[in-house]
């Protein structure tokens, strides 16, 4: 009995030694943000535009690439509140599909805040957007996409939800949107219609010294890279795809933002023309 007991109080030990090496080993944070951003997600979803309008909007995630680019899956975020702050009209609805770059497993975090990578500050996924009159968001009176209001999404987004959590303040934030040019006919997640819109913008990137008590980390993981000027603007390639939905009275717009031109058109053939409205 004794040397029953004392192989069981070896082996608890031995499972905790091993608990306590995987907890402050570079791979726990990516476990860790797989396991909250999976239910964090779901819960989302549950306020989405998607589900008042009872329709799904599936987008491939890093799984469904030849590289170690992305995050393996695409997440749910509902900002209708904060969103309806940003652009002064209650009632604003604004759901975001989103995913960033891929963990490097080695640092315990995002490539997102790898200034050497071509990855560096990039996001991919879909805004949907309802205004509370039922008109279209982002588009102008002759149905082009209106590059101002798109433009105020990705400023709300950078900005609202992820570069204010990691410590930038108001007054040095930059954002630019130039070279914009547009043109129609495309198909999309099963539709005809869509308008694509690339451009150059100019933005705050996420790399920063790591601070304590930011949130956003159990998502991206703490900041390990080198960093000479935190939140540094960069030069980024944006493309947009944007079609306005009646039956659902929802703008749909999706986007890949990236420093590497390639990069962007990697994710718009490769994920988001494999995307499905249904």
């Amino acid at each position: 009995m004794r040397k029953k007991l004392k192989a069981a109080v070896v082996i608890l030990i031995c499972m905790l030694l091993v608990g306590v090496v995987f907890v402050m080993s570079p791979f726990f944070p990516y476990v860790r943000s797989l396991a909250v951003m999976a239910v964090y997600s779901h819960v989302c979803e549950e306020d989405s535009i998607m589900e008042t309008e009872d329709f799904a909007l599936q987008i491939p995630g890093g799984g469904a690439t030849n590289e170690t680019d992305w995050y393996p899956f695409v997440m749910t975020f509902t900002a209708d509140q904060e969103f309806s702050s940003f652009v002064g009209k209650p009632g604003e609805k604004l759901t975001i599909l989103y995913n960033f770059p891929a963990f490097n497993l080695k640092k315990g975090c995002s490539r997102l805040y790898d200034t050497k990578s071509q990855y560096y500050n990039g996001f991919y996924g879909a805004y949907l957007v309802q205004q509370a009159d039922g008109t279209p968001y982002g588009f102008t009176a002759d149905g082009n996409i209106d590059a101002e209001a798109v433009s105020d999404v990705a400023r709300f987004d950078f900005f609202s939800l992820v570069l204010e959590d990691f410590g930038l303040q108001k007054e040095e934030e930059v954002f630019t949107c130039d070279h914009v040019e547009t043109d129609d006919g495309y198909r999309m997640a099963g539709y005809d219609g869509w308008i694509r819109m690339s451009s150059d913008i100019l933005v705050n990137g996420a790399a920063h010294k790591k601070q304590e008590g930011v949130t956003s980390y159990l998502q991206y993981g703490a900041p390990e890279f080198p960093v000479s000027e935190p939140f540094a603007p960069v030069e980024m390639k944006s493309v947009v795809y944007g079609r306005y939905f009646e039956e659902y009275q929802a703008s749909i717009f999706f986007y890949v933002m990236a420093v590497d031109e390639n990069v962007c058109r990697r994710c718009e053939n490769e994920v988001l023309r494999a995307s499905v409205i249904e």
